[in-house]
């Protein structure tokens, strides 16, 4: 199922999209709990970003399906919501003119995350022609880090549409 402005800038064809503003960025992430992708199953919820200083908060709400054995939320989870805010920061940064695909990404694990609202922030570090370096963090809701990660990701610009 396709849904109408969530094809990824890499894979349109044509012109390279027009760059996003704040307003426009805080309107598309404001609604990518209401899409039918990862960030709907993570509980994701922005919270703030800066253009600039290339980085990105959300609040995310796990629920029980998202639970390990021992109650807490499934390490690979965890590791999606960092992943989540870190591409995000590189989008922002490049107000959603590219892709991003995850190339690489390490997972550092702190304590348990309870299966409760918590906050996760991604920063993009550097951002090259072809490839973004970025770091995140995810606290638990007493403020304990739960986890840290680094990751790689792909830069993929558009490619004017061949003649």
């Amino acid at each position: 199922m396709k849904v109408p402005g969530l094809v990824a800038p890499d894979l349109a064809g044509g012109a390279p999209p027009e760059p996003l503003d704040a307003a426009q960025i805080r309107a598309h992430l404001g609604q990518r709990a209401n899409h039918p992708h990862a960030s709907r199953l993570l509980g994701f919820s922005l919270r703030d970003f800066s253009i600039e200083e290339r980085w990105l908060e959300a609040d995310f709400h796990p629920t029980g399906q998202l639970a390990n054995l021992r109650g807490s939320v499934q390490g690979g989870i965890v590791t999606a919501m960092l992943d989540e805010v870190m591409s995000l920061s590189v989008l922002v940064a490049e107000r959603f003119t590219c892709g991003v695909p995850t190339l690489e990404i390490k997972t550092s694990f702190f304590n348990p995350l309870p299966v409760e609202p918590c906050r996760a922030r991604g920063q993009a570090l550097r951002i090259g022609g072809r490839v973004a370096f970025m770091e995140g963090t995810i606290w638990t809701p007493t403020g304990e880090i739960a986890a840290k990660a680094s990751s790689t990701c792909q830069v993929r610009r558009v490619k004017p549409a061949a003649r």
